[in-house]
């Protein structure tokens, strides 16, 4: 049996540039960190005596005789890709629920990658994996979706993520001291919106017309660099705040789909409450919204923000391990 743990990843600047549609021209950078939330897959080879050859449990549970039974997309493909002639069973656990912007589906291909390359006896890199999760989401399940998410879920910690033309990419790790990590930790609050959505889905209507976005795009290339800048020099903290509300300005400007009524007013409420600044984490439309909060506030605002639901978070330094 073999069981990985990949964590999920909080992005604060940069998320669309991210997309080989955009960054193979013109070069983009995402600030992201991993958290330590986590995508469990368990995986093990199936003895010879069931009627089934796969069984595959998540949110549902499939049973099937043939590879392209199985309704489950990455799963369908990753078997047929790594492992095509052996019987499996696949059990996923997730801490946090899917379709929510938190790379959820990322971390699951990399975690899913990561157990069948195990049971195949071999190793990788997680720069590798990464890669290897880019590959099957965006060639294999031809899904509209950037390259950030796979890199950050796979290497974890803190990175800036720079993609340059082409299909080369580098992360560089931001070692903060512990102090101001936790200085960092105090002042995020992800919040859960209630309102699922498909990453996929909206991340079409941002690349509609994307040259004609091009000064939007460029712009939150720099918000990335400026926020990587402020955390090297341990700059003042606060702001973050400002630089956050840009960004959601900037999100709804090049995709409207991203941003609802419902959230700005989920946001309006949260400025009123004492907020900083916020996002919307992933291709937005819903899921989680994460907000910069002062310290001093921070109690306050959780509780002002009721019955939307809190899960406290740190920035976590592992990527995606196999823990069995």
């Amino acid at each position: 049996m073999i069981i990985t743990r990949t964590p999920y990843r909080v992005s604060l600047f940069g998320g669309g540039t991210d997309h080989p549609t955009w960054y193979r021209d013109n070069g983009g950078a995402v600030l992201s960190f991993a958290i330590d939330k986590f995508c469990y897959i368990n995986i093990r080879e199936l003895p010879p005596f069931f009627s089934h050859r796969y069984r595959v449990a998540y949110s549902k549970v499939e049973m099937t005789k043939q590879l392209d039974e199985i309704m489950h997309p990455a799963v369908r493909e990753g078997f047929r890709k790594y492992t095509p002639n052996i019987s499996l069973e696949l059990h996923h656990h997730g801490d946090l629920p899917a379709q929510s912007g938190v790379g959820s589906s990322s971390a699951f291909a990399v975690g899913l990658i990561h157990a069948l390359l195990a049971l195949r006896g071999e190793t990788a890199t997680l720069e590798n994996l990464a890669d290897q999760a880019i590959e099957l989401e965006q060639r294999d399940l031809l899904e509209t979706v950037g390259s950030q998410d796979q890199i950050a879920c796979a290497i974890g910690g803190m990175n800036l993520i720079e993609f340059g033309k082409g299909d080369r990419w580098t992360a560089s790790p931001l070692h903060l001291s512990s102090d101001y990590l936790a200085e960092i930790e105090n002042r995020i609050v992800l919040l859960f919106t209630g309102i699922s959505r498909s990453s996929s889905d909206i991340s079409k209507s941002l690349l509609e017309n994307l040259q004609s976005k091009a000064d939007l795009m460029n712009r939150t290339h720099e918000l990335a660099l400026e926020c990587n800048n402020i955390l090297r020099n341990n700059a003042d903290l606060s702001l973050i705040g400002p630089m956050l509300l840009e960004s959601w300005e900037l999100k709804k400007r090049m995709n409207p789909a991203s941003v609802t009524t419902l959230l700005d007013d989920f946001l309006e409420r949260a400025l009123k409450a004492g907020a900083e600044g916020g996002k919307i984490l992933g291709a937005g439309g819903g899921g989680f919204c994460l907000f910069w909060v002062d310290p001093k506030n921070r109690d306050f605002f959780i509780r002002q923000m009721s019955p939307a639901v809190h899960v406290p978070i740190r920035i976590s330094l592992e990527g995606s391990t196999r823990i069995l």
